[in-house]
């Protein structure tokens, strides 16, 4: 889920309130964005597929090769 938005220093001097809470909520995702966090990831290929088989769906892969951001 989203965190709660809530500055740490309410006052601090050169940020303006309500344009910061505007410009930070337009970046943060909608709930409809997040959707696949409630996905039941598997990580051990062996339990993807006894459960795929258990419940009839069929196993989406994602696999790489290198660092996790893409710097490779």
């Amino acid at each position: 889920m989203i965190p709660s938005v809530a500055p740490t220093r309410p006052n601090a001097p050169g940020i303006e309130q309500q344009p910061f809470q505007d410009t930070l909520l337009s970046i943060l995702p909608r709930p409809e964005e997040v959707q696949w966090e409630e996905i039941p990831w598997q990580t051990d290929l062996w339990d993807a597929r006894r459960l795929a088989s258990q419940v009839g769906k069929p196993i989406f892969a994602w696999m790489m090769n290198g660092s996790v951001l893409g710097c490779t």
